[in-house]
């Protein structure tokens, strides 16, 4: 401040004295002083103004619940010029609308259909908007992987969505690859390094997301199951949940291990993106049970009787006895094959009161025992295809080194399904991959007669 050109106090003693943060505050007041033209009576009611701008506010978010603050926020300072007003301070005053108001208006609109929920989406801008840290965050991003990205990813994924042909050669290369086609033939088919085709494998890291938001048609009927590989010597597990009724994966995810929390977090990853399904059908690992109830406990669910049969059959191999082998593996049969349920039960109550070592117990600590799970025959062989189809693109490799090739390996897997089954999509980016197409524009011809002519000549020495 000055007085007759005479320097009295600095902005940031003024700071000191009236206990703000930092100078800048005190100048920002000094500003304001200024832009009231030097008014005090218009200074000490700057607020007052503002304050009459919250109605307007909640007016504007209630409309539209759902949009982002920042969009909210350009609209408001288009069609209100006149209040002015900081990010910072129009996220204060939507801190201060009535929570009841925010409900009612959320919950019409989802009844109403005017809006679908896209969690995702929406945690997406808890985390952007509030300074969520430490355990509380890891809590969300343990549940919603997907809300953590960069930056640079999400520019690549929005110019992905508005212009897919520009990407068709890293499209191309991830089905090639779910094909089974290593780095050095797809070197000689692209006429390019194998450096480059790695980087054109993990060009779509986004691609996992992308599909999960893609996916709107399924059937309700799940089937789950896990699969082991091994990941630079450790073991891990893929969890896969895939559609009972048309084969389609509908969400995977690599963990370390299989206890019931990660079960439990498993199914609550795909909750959050799919709902709640109406039937689940599943081995019989008590683990994956703990989860599934934790998360799904009203949920209908039903044991592959394939894996019973089979454990089952592989304790009666084991008797010595032959006529008593032979009618064990009739009863058996009986319990997996026949028509009715009754004759089923039957047969499973009859192989139990045989008393065979072994066999008999099984039948009733894992058959009676989980009678009502096994009661419409069902089995997971949904997930099984798909396990196949993992096992099948794991072994063309040479050893897998990181968990980061292999989720791309299986998301070029589920991209390449998704290809194949288009009926899960609506109006998505999948309607404008042109294969063939691509294919002409960026494999060399002369590279694949190439490749024949030496398979060709291998067979003939």
């Amino acid at each position: 401040m000055t007085l007759k050109n005479i320097h009295l106090f600095t902005f940031e003693m003024i700071a000191n004295l009236l206990g703000l943060n930092n100078r800048q505050d005190s100048n920002n007041f000094w500003r304001e002083f200024q832009a009231c033209e030097y008014d005090f009576g218009n200074f000490l009611l700057r607020k007052k103004k503002l304050r009459e701008a919250f109605p307007l506010i909640e007016q504007q978010v209630l409309s539209a619940p759902l949009l982002d603050l920042r969009e909210h926020y350009r609209h408001f300072c288009h069609n209100y010029p006149k209040f002015k007003m900081s990010y910072i301070c129009f996220v204060d005053y939507c801190r201060n609308i009535d929570t009841v108001k925010f409900q009612k208006q959320v919950k019409g609109m989802l009844v109403k259909g005017q809006s679908q929920v896209d969690a995702i989406q929406l945690v997406s801008e808890v985390l952007a908007e509030c300074n969520t840290n430490g355990l509380k965050r890891k809590e969300i991003v343990d549940i919603f992987p997907e809300v953590e990205k960069d930056d640079k990813e999400d520019k690549i994924r929005s110019s992905f969505l508005k212009d897919v042909d520009s990407y068709g050669k890293y499209i191309l290369t991830m089905f090639l690859v779910a094909c089974g086609l290593n780095y050095s033939v797809l070197s000689m088919l692209f006429g390019l390094s194998k450096g480059t085709i790695s980087n054109y494998f993990h060009k779509l890291s986004f691609m996992k997301g992308t599909l999960l938001h893609s996916v709107n048609r399924w059937s309700g009927e799940i089937s789950v199951d896990e699969k082991w590989i091994k990941i630079n010597g450790g073991r891990n597990y893929v969890l896969s949940i895939v559609d009972n009724v048309t084969n389609f994966p509908l969400y995977f995810d690599l963990v370390s291990d299989l206890k019931a929390e990660t079960w439990k977090l498993f199914f609550q990853r795909f909750y959050h993106l799919y709902g709640t399904p109406e039937l689940i059908v599943s081995d019989g690992s008590k683990s994956l049970a703990k989860g599934r109830l934790a998360v799904f406990p009203t949920v209908k669910s039903q044991l592959c009787k394939f894996h019973k049969f089979k454990n089952l059959l592989h304790r009666i191999y084991n008797m010595r006895d032959g006529k008593k082998k032979d009618r064990c593996f009739k009863l058996a049969n009986g319990i997996f094959r026949n028509t009715t349920y009754y004759g089923r039960k039957r047969a499973a109550k009859t192989l139990a009161e045989m008393g065979v070592p072994g066999v008999s117990e099984y039948v009733k600590n894992n058959i009676l025992h989980d009678w009502k799970n096994l009661t419409m025959c069902l089995t997971s062989n949904a997930s099984e295809r798909w396990n196949r189809k993992i096992s099948k693109a794991i072994a063309k490799r040479y050893g897998l080194k990181s968990e980061k090739f292999v989720k791309q390996l299986i998301t070029s897997l589920w991209l390449k399904e998704a290809i194949n089954n288009p009926i899960h999509f609506e109006k998505c980016f999948i309607e404008d991959i042109d294969l063939p197409r691509i294919c002409q524009e960026n494999l060399k011809v002369c590279n694949i007669i190439d490749i024949i002519r030496r398979k060709l000549l291998q067979g003939v020495a």
